[in-house]
């Protein structure tokens, strides 16, 4: 069942429950990693997120990680939507002047061309949640509901667990639609 979705962005795309699941399931994929990235580094950081909700614990924390990772999973359908063209014509330039470049990607892009370029897009994706959500929305609504905050909440263990699930969310999804 195919529906088209016209986005804030004035993007249409079709969107099937291939897509759903598909993008539901990366982002799941992503946010389990980057549970396990933040409490390896930075416990802080899920303590927030479980505090938006009135509980700062670490489970509240990582329950919300996976609530919030596949609400932004949405938004991340309208960016490559926008940027796919883009970002391979920029990479098939820039590795047509490079031999070293062609080195490592022809290799890459034969088990997985839309895999990877998902890959590297949900990573750029992944830096802007990171930044705008985690470290600038998540910070607001903490003063708002008068919970903990923490200035500056984005170190570079919490931005590299957001990158990081973009990038895996990009990557299940690519190799999800390449089926």
């Amino acid at each position: 069942m195919e529906r088209t979705i016209r986005s804030l962005f004035a993007i249409e795309t079709d969107i099937d429950i291939g897509d759903i699941e598909a993008i539901i399931g990366g982002s799941l994929f992503g946010a389990l990693q980057a549970n396990v990235i933040l409490h390896l580094g930075d416990l802080e950081a899920l303590e927030l997120l479980g505090a938006t909700v009135g509980r700062p614990t670490l489970l509240a924390g990582a329950g919300m990680l996976f609530v919030y990772s596949v609400l932004l999973a949405f938004p991340f359908l309208a960016f490559i939507s926008g940027s796919i063209n883009a970002f391979v014509t920029r990479i098939i330039m820039l590795s047509r002047n490079s031999s070293l470049l062609q080195k490592v990607l022809v290799p890459l892009l034969n088990v997985s061309a839309l895999g990877v370029t998902l890959f590297a897009l949900g990573q750029i994706y992944g830096l802007l949640v990171g930044i705008v959500f985690f470290g600038v929305f998540v910070q607001l609504w903490l003063v708002f509901i008068g919970g903990p905050s923490a200035l500056p909440a984005l170190g570079l263990v919490s931005l590299f667990a957001w990158m990081t699930y973009g990038g895996m969310m990009g990557l299940v999804y690519g190799l999800a639609m390449e089926r």
